[in-house]
């Protein structure tokens, strides 16, 4: 049956768009461009293609009713995202000999393998937007310094190796009361899974897929190819590693959150069922990521119903820096990559994201070391602490967990780094013990490792016990309880408040690593402003997130023009005084001064400015820096843009933020 849901969906699916179209040159990215120019002859380019419109697609469900149950508690519709791409563009590539390896109806995009002639032909079709290459990305090697932890030492309580680090967000106290993640299912993206470990016997696994794997196949040229052929095969597998490197991450991860082998190691959700995605391509001493692969496991995971999604490796370089050089600080701000994008998607579709922030790569450090996917909006990204001295890893003193800020943190003209957009989001144990199964004499060892990876997988246990606890939270709630209860919350907010305190440009962040800016509060504590970038909100406090209600907000949803004073202005009076509110940072904030016939009397341009109250100011700004000691609002002097004084009359007076616009009324005396 056909319903209304459906028929606006088909509506939105044969929408196309025909204007503004690019040159067909203009379509392959720079970067795409710059791999052929360098390519031998007859090579193949993995690519994106991103199409224009889903013309006359019609949805199909494809997704279990946890699913359509999730979204429905968020008061989500099935929207454009949730169409499939359309058959006819589909075939149009195939047509051209490419080769489809990945469909994304998120991101209206197929990933392909083809020829330069093949990008070439695809570029002149009407309806594909943009081709750019597929991220192979190169991220950080953390269990090399792993190592056994002696069980004669441990402990004989339940937890065993693991005690500190579940100690260390107070989740025992949540296992105390009887939430333990049951009911709640969890996406682990990573490099495999073996769980022939005795800490994973009894782990719930519901559902697997290895997106790596291909099969071997011959085109109309009788040469030899590899198509994409997922199969439901997480573990070891001889022909695509030669020992059990590829799968030792992943086993790791998935026993940091649902491992249970009392006295030896007791994950952090560890009644939970879990989906296993096999993405991660282990070559060597490095981690490879298809982005494609990836892009797929979430929409996989959100066909299955999964609540939360976690991944441990974060990438920003390329395998491969002769053929793309890595990504610039300034492309980590959550719509460049495509992982990025399809996180952000998954949060917006009521699935909890989380992502490991980043290592330092020996003990050095670039502008910031954020990564994608953390760098996403939407996405919970991980740093991390040391679990005896809750402090951050600091790389210069035997640690490596990276640092923010997102790079669309807002710079304000003038110079005065202004950060908005704060990465991390929380921090957690830097250092975990996990399960082991490199060693096949003592296959059920327990290892000690260091990396933001163990601290992301810590966490998403804890979120699976704020679900539990909470049936009717989304993502948003989630990430508000972990903030609200992180230890760091009193020096985000004391930052926020003083946020010229910190920087004068985007070299400042080299410092993060090393440097400190303190604040003195009234109380006569310095707080290490630095912290903000470092572990963001902190360390949650599990019993604290439980116990979390979101208050009440008074002041209004939208940028909103507030109650002008006096009105009406008398013939005494100097000006009126134009309070506002903005709900988000805004970098064009204007109030203009109309007549009622329409004509503009007077218009005030006070530039980009942060989100929350103005109560008024007799001048208008000349500058968009911060006002040290309030927030300055507006002010109009009873004069048009020529100087003369406005006659008596009614004026309508409109707020306009590139958000939003809102109206008042004022009257003018003489």
């Amino acid at each position: 049956m056909k319903t209304a849901k459906n028929q606006t969906l088909l509506l939105a699916g044969i929408l196309t768009l025909l204007f503004n179209a690019p040159a067909p040159a203009q379509k392959i990215s720079p970067s795409l461009q710059q791999s052929i120019s360098r390519g031998v002859k007859g090579a193949e380019y993995v690519c994106w293609v991103t199409l224009a419109d889903k013309q006359g697609s019609a949805y199909k469900n494809t997704l279990e009713k946890r699913s359509l149950d999730r979204r429905q508690k968020l008061g989500r519709a099935l929207s454009y995202g949730d169409l499939p791409v359309s058959e006819k563009h589909l075939e149009a590539i195939k047509k051209s000999g490419a080769r489809v390896r990945v469909i994304s109806p998120w991101l209206n995009a197929v990933s392909i393998a083809a020829s330069a002639d093949q990008v070439a032909q695809l570029a002149q079709l009407t309806y594909v937007a943009k081709l750019d290459l597929v991220a192979r990305f190169k991220a950080e090697d953390e269990l090399k310094t792993a190592r056994p932890i002696n069980s004669k030492s441990l402990p004989a309580l339940d937890y065993g190796s693991a005690e500190a680090q579940i100690k260390l967000l107070n989740i025992d106290q949540l296992h105390a009361k009887g939430y333990t993640g049951s009911g709640v299912r969890i996406l682990i993206i990573d490099t495999g899974f073996d769980r022939q470990h005795e800490a994973l016997l009894r782990t719930s696994v519901v559902a697997e897929r290895d997106f790596q794997r291909t099969v071997p196949a011959r085109d109309q040229y009788g040469d030899t190819l590899s198509y994409h052929r997922p199969d439901s095969i997480t573990s070891f597998e001889s022909d695509q590693d030669t020992n059990r490197q590829q799968t030792q991450h992943g086993t790791g991860m998935l026993s940091i959150v649902g491992g249970y082998k009392s006295g030896s190691l007791i994950g952090s959700a560890y009644n939970a069922d879990f989906v296993l995605a096999k993405t991660e391509k282990l070559t060597g001493s490095d981690f490879y990521l298809e982005e494609d692969w990836f892009v797929a496991a979430l929409q996989w995971g959100d066909s299955l119903g999964v609540d939360i999604a976690t991944s441990s490796l974060g990438y920003r370089q390329w395998g491969d820096t002769t053929v793309r050089s890595s990504y610039t600080y300034s492309q980590m701000n959550g719509d460049i990559a495509f992982c990025s994008r399809a996180a952000d998607s998954a949060v917006s579709r009521g699935i909890v994201v989380l992502n490991s922030n980043g290592n330092v790569s020996n003990n050095t450090r670039p502008d910031t070391c954020i990564v994608a996917p953390a760098d996403g909006d939407s996405v919970i990204s991980v740093g991390g602490v040391w679990p005896t001295t809750r402090l951050w890893a600091n790389p210069a003193v035997g640690g490596g967990a990276s640092t923010g800020p997102a790079a669309d943190s807002l710079i304000m003209p003038g110079g005065t780094t202004m950060i908005r957009r704060i990465k991390p989001d929380v921090a957690s144990a830097w250092q975990t013990a996990f399960a082991n199964n490199m060693d096949t004499v003592n296959y059920s060892q327990i290892l000690n490792g260091t990396g933001t990876s163990g601290a992301a997988a810590l966490t998403a246990g804890l979120c699976a016990l704020l679900l539990e606890s909470h049936p009717a939270w989304g993502p948003k709630q989630v990430m508000e309880a972990l903030k609200y209860s992180g230890s760091n919350r009193y020096t985000v907010e004391t930052y926020l408040a003083h946020p010229e305190s910190i920087g004068t440009d985007q070299s400042e962040f080299a410092a993060i690593a090393t440097g400190h800016i303190y604040y003195g509060d009234n109380t006569g504590t310095f707080l290490d402003l630095y912290d903000v970038y470092r572990i963001g909100w902190g360390i949650p406090d599990a019993v604290a997130a439980l116990n979390y209600t979101a208050p009440e907000v008074v002041l209004p949803e939208i940028d909103q023009l507030l109650d002008p004073y006096p009105n009406p202005a008398k013939p005494d009076a100097a000006g009126i005084y134009l309070p506002y509110f903005l709900a988000r940072d805004s970098y064009n904030v204007t109030i203009r001064v109309y007549t009622l016939d329409g004509r503009m009397l007077r218009q005030l341009d006070y530039g980009t400015q942060l989100a929350g109250e103005y109560p008024g100011q007799r001048q208008p700004r000349q500058s968009s820096l911060p006002v040290t000691g309030g927030r300055p609002g507006g002010y109009w002097d009873l004069k048009d843009d020529k100087g003369q004084p406005a006659p008596s009359g009614l004026y309508l007076v409109i707020l306009s933020t590139g958000w939003n616009q809102s109206v008042r009324k004022v009257v003018v005396v003489r």
